[in-house]
């Protein structure tokens, strides 16, 4: 289970921005409980982040501080609505392929598989295209 402190770890942020992750990692969280269910396996740990939060410790596979360079300056990140996770060997990616309804029911969308190699992009925040996998 991802938490408050795996998503944000010692990064500042308005307190406002709580209710947005606690929005998205309870839908992410679900999502991955269903992912569990189906597979009977569980997403892997980055071994970096010890959570399953990709990127680097204190990195920004979590929030993002408005500051940060990483990505687009209008990140969903950067308002607490976007997580990318560890996904080495695309398993969750490859089920979400097969299971594309899993978005529909979680309320998540996510960056196209060729776009996060190794890792997998989802956000609470709906893309301008308005599609559940979208290119960035």
């Amino acid at each position: 289970m991802i938490t408050l402190q795996d998503y944000f770890g010692d990064k500042p942020h308005p307190t406002e921005y709580n209710l947005n992750a606690l929005t998205l990692l309870y839908r992410v969280n679900n999502l991955i409980a269903a992912y569990t269910t189906d597979t009977g396996k569980m997403p892997e740990i980055n071994p970096i982040t010890g959570s399953q939060v990709s990127g680097s410790k204190g990195g920004d596979g979590g929030f993002r501080l408005p500051t940060s360079t990483t990505g687009s300056s209008k990140s969903a990140h950067k308002l607490g609505m976007a997580i990318d996770l560890y996904d080495h060997g695309e398993h969750l990616d490859k089920w979400l392929d097969a299971k594309p309804d899993a978005l529909i029911k979680y309320d998540l969308y996510r960056e196209e598989p060729a776009s996060t190699v190794n890792w997998l992009h989802l956000s609470s925040r709906k893309p301008l295209s308005g599609k559940r996998t979208f290119k960035p």
